[in-house]
């Protein structure tokens, strides 16, 4: 097998349990094109390398400034400043830094060295059931890249899952379909308009990706719903993600994902302003939510 594919990762999660069946290694790509104000993987949304700053490790020592080769970094009067328009993400000053407050967040390899890398978790796949899944940001920015590793997971009998928002071209769908065996589709928000105001796009794209899937490659989708407190749990915003879902036929099975704010942190890191200030959902909020979604004979996980 010519293998040729390069692709962008920030993270190796290893004896993962909430990405697909069993215990798996999920992969998380860089790159997306949505922009959820929710998002709880802010590292995930560009394509390419970027640097995190943990304030708490910092010594204020200053070897990034003298390490940065572009004057992106500037310590002084006891405050770490980083110029993100300046910053090439070249790494150095990670390489520099003493405690670790800064990481290169991203990072280039091939499919087959990655696959090596990840293949010694073999045997937790085998007893428990599980395998390999690709997440982000969107893994389907990258479908070369992606079609070579799950082929290569398929060539050594490995199970293979897809984690997509599905706001992709028809074409990267198609490219992944035949080696992956668990598809995990988002589905945010119901109301176009809405969906573009929150999101940065639109959701036709989405809506026909998975109406192709389930009606078209007649494909069992695990449908995975945030709930926002505020955003998306109104009565009428409930009851058309679920008037959506059920048009689509039985092939649909939900899994309904509380809203929580554990990602905050991350974006103060990257130099960003968390976007939200909504509180995580009620028991009882997921209880009447599950009750609507189970009475149109959608099968929740």
């Amino acid at each position: 097998m010519t293998c040729t594919a390069e692709g962008i990762i920030f993270d190796v999660m290893r004896y993962a349990i909430h990405d697909g069946p069993g215990i798996r290694t999920t992969i998380f790509l860089k790159g997306c094109p949505l922009r959820c104000a929710w998002c709880a993987n802010p590292e995930s949304q560009e394509s390419l390398p970027e640097i995190s700053h943990l304030f708490d490790r910092c010594l204020l020592c200053g070897r990034c400034e003298d390490a940065c080769p572009n004057q992106a970094i500037t310590v002084a009067r006891n405050i770490h400043q980083i110029n993100r328009t300046l910053c090439r993400a070249c790494g150095q000053c990670a390489e520099q830094c003493p405690t670790g407050a800064l990481k290169l967040l991203g990072r280039k390899v091939t499919a087959e060295a990655l696959f090596e890398e990840i293949v010694v978790d073999r045997i937790f796949w085998e007893r428990s059931g599980g395998g390999v899944t690709l997440s982000g940001g969107e893994p389907l920015m990258q479908p070369e890249f992606c079609e070579e590793l799950l082929k290569f997971c398929r060539t050594n009998y490995i199970s293979t899952a897809v984690e997509t928002c599905l706001h992709v071209p028809r074409e990267n769908l198609d490219t992944v379909l035949p080696y992956a065996d668990v598809l995990i589709c988002d589905f945010k928000i119901n109301d176009d308009a809405k969906h573009q105001r929150l999101i940065g796009a639109d959701n036709r794209r989405i809506k026909e990706n998975l109406k192709y899937l389930v009606q078209d490659k007649h494909i069992d989708c695990l449908v995975r719903v945030p709930l926002i407190p505020g955003l998306n749990t109104a009565n009428h915003e409930v009851r058309g993600i679920a008037g959506f879902l059920t048009s689509l036929g039985n092939n649909i099975h939900l899994e309904i994902m509380p809203y929580h704010r554990l990602g905050e942190p991350k974006y103060k890191r990257l130099g960003r302003r968390y976007p939200l200030t909504c509180k995580t959902p009620m028991e009882r909020d997921l209880e009447w939510v599950k009750h609507i979604f189970e009475a149109e004979g959608i099968t929740l996980v």
